[in-house]
């Protein structure tokens, strides 16, 4: 019986002194950035407050996805031996790299960075930037001219933007601008001169002059010698006219009601 009693107390002993003995300060991490381009490195610096951690003892480091939880990297680090003053607190530092380039990673995604000591955990994230929309010259190509609408269809009333660029020997002092409706006939014309950067733009409205139903294309000439074309729809009941027709029926049933009830009231009277 004692033991049994004996080994109960040791049992009991081992039991209880390592959680006597847990950490019972504070972790923080900061980052030299928060918002990066695919391929660059964050630093991270972070710091222990409280009694100096057991030798040997790691900080956990996980990176991953902040909308799926996916793992990307994990990674184990030293805190130093040497404390620091920090903000009138004994810290105990440690630093760690994320390297964006890492294949893992995508742009337009948001990744949280996650420090582990003993029970005590801090996190923070950060973002890849998406990836930057080509240039005009760089979706040129081989091309001499490249015009570009920002939408393939409108309505009436819209804004059509028109934009694109110019090889360097396709380049002049001025361009022509030319709108076809589905008849090939032309309905606009303009002149202007492109920017040194070899780009141009032009807005215009789309209004009575496209009132067919169908496909129209912008034309845009340099020089007599080089042109491009682009296509876009204008359907012959877009929101708006649909919007005009809607309040002129509306308009003639109340006009019509009333003309009734006038008549109406006049019959009343007659008899």
């Amino acid at each position: 019986m004692k033991k049994i009693l004996a080994m109960s107390i040791v049992f009991l002993a081992v039991s209880i002194i390592p959680s006597s003995f847990a950490w019972e300060g504070l972790i923080a991490i900061e980052a030299d950035k928060r918002n990066v381009e695919r391929g660059q490195i964050i630093t991270y610096e972070g710091y222990l407050y409280g009694d100096y951690p057991i030798d040997g003892e790691i900080v956990s480091i996980t990176v991953y996805k902040q909308e799926t939880k996916e793992i990307i990297l994990k990674v184990d680090v030293i805190p130093e031996r040497t404390s620091v003053e920090y903000f009138e607190n004994t810290a105990w530092p440690f630093t760690f790299q994320v390297d964006t380039s890492y294949k893992e990673f995508a742009n337009g995604m948001t990744y949280v960075v996650e420090a582990k000591y003993d029970d005590k955990s801090t996190k923070l994230d950060f973002f890849i930037q998406p990836e930057p929309e080509p240039t005009c010259l760089e979706i040129l190509g081989d091309s001499p001219v490249i015009v570009l609408t920002d939408k393939e269809k409108y309505d009436q009333g819209d804004v059509i933007s028109i934009s694109g660029c110019l090889s360097e020997e396709a380049f002049t002092k001025k361009i022509n601008i030319v709108v076809y409706d589905p008849d090939g006939k032309k309905i606009g014309v303009n002149t202007f001169v492109p920017s040194p950067d070899r780009t141009f733009s032009e807005e215009f409205i789309i209004d009575e002059r496209f009132g067919l139903n169908g496909t129209y294309s912008v034309e845009v000439d340099a020089g007599g010698l080089y042109s491009s074309t682009k296509s876009f729809v204008v359907p012959e009941f877009g929101f708006f006219s649909l919007l005009f027709l809607g309040i002129a029926f509306a308009m003639v049933l109340i006009i019509g009601r009333r003309a009734m009830t006038k008549q109406s009231l006049q019959n009343y009277n007659i008899s």
